[in-house]
């Protein structure tokens, strides 16, 4: 019977339950502080097919919570907690998400696919077997596609809003300052940009507001849309 695989990190055991990634040639928990935490690829999913869904029910806090009042941006930390009491919704939020009717078919199968193969390794080896190796490039190419995925469905609506003329793309100041969330809704995704978030402001006259050039107006941005919307605006062209 082969041995037990352990994490390098922390050096427990890796469970068959248990969220990897690769180090070298070996497997390693993905988050050592709480092993079985959503995988990237999980995270983009939720991000891009249930922003606003109900994906989790907290038992000790008795409150539902969507997917934007657990999420601190794409790729942000801890967002399988709950936000009052700090309780693991991971497995509420991961069986919600493959359940989710939104989610289509195809890349359901492919995750669902990878999780059972990293799974099954964990049961058979700690070390990154040939077939082991083949299971992680696919996590890695699938997580790498459906980011570029969301980011590209934000560029295009970031796209059409800098034509339509409400989001700015000159007359911008050199500082912007940055703070944490207030609800706002972001310019660009148009969902809430919660307290764990860290919210871009940037501070400018929209063209639409000529008729009262007095006026200033914020615009309010999640960290990652402003990237995203500050990149699509330095080569944007009016009448493009």
């Amino acid at each position: 019977m082969s041995p037990e695989p352990t994490c390098l990190q922390c050096s427990r055991i890796i469970s068959s339950q248990d969220t990897i990634e690769r180090d070298g040639d070996r497997v390693v928990h993905l988050d050592c502080r709480r092993p079985r935490r959503l995988t990237r690829e999980e995270q983009t999913l939720l991000y891009e097919y249930c922003w606003n869904h109900v994906v989790a029910r907290c038992v000790s806090c008795a409150r539902s919570f969507r997917q934007h009042q657990l999420s601190a941006g794409l790729f942000g930390d801890d967002t399988d907690l709950c936000p009052r009491c700090g309780k693991d919704l991971t497995d509420a939020v991961r069986a919600h998400l493959y359940s989710c009717a939104m989610l289509p078919a195809e890349v359901r199968r492919r995750a669902q696919e990878i999780r059972a193969a990293s799974q099954q390794l964990m049961k058979q080896s700690g070390e990154l077997t040939d077939r082991a190796d083949v299971v992680m490039r696919e996590a890695e190419a699938l997580r790498d596609a459906m980011k570029r995925s969301a980011f590209e469905g934000l560029r295009h609506i970031i796209r059409v809003k800098l034509r339509n003329r409400s989001l700015p793309h000159d007359g911008i100041p050199s500082t912007i300052p940055g703070r944490p969330g207030d609800d706002s809704a972001c310019a660009v995704c148009a969902h809430g940009i919660t307290t764990r978030d860290l919210m871009m402001v940037v501070i400018t006259r929209l063209a639409s507001q000529l008729s009262a050039p007095n006026k200033v107006t914020s615009v309010h941005l999640h960290a990652d849309c402003f990237e995203l919307w500050n990149e699509e605006r330095r080569t944007f062209r009016p009448g493009s």
